[in-house]
């Protein structure tokens, strides 16, 4: 009797920790990214000018060479 009744409790078990990894799964795939904080205008500006002096040195340096 106990034969038999040895692969309804493993298959319970296998249901059973299918049910559990996929809960866990869900639970931490569905938790968002924190949004990243807002640049202030400064901040873009200042960006903006450094590659903007990036690109100009890049110009130079091609305009220069032969």
């Amino acid at each position: 009797m106990l034969e038999k009744n040895l692969p309804v409790r493993f298959f319970e078990r296998l249901a059973l920790a299918g049910v559990c990894l996929a809960g866990t799964i869900l639970i931490g795939c569905s938790s968002a990214p924190e949004p990243q904080p807002q640049q202030s205008k400064q901040e873009i500006r200042q960006d903006a000018e450094g590659f903007f002096q990036k690109m100009g040195q890049e110009e130079d340096k091609q305009s220069s060479s032969p």
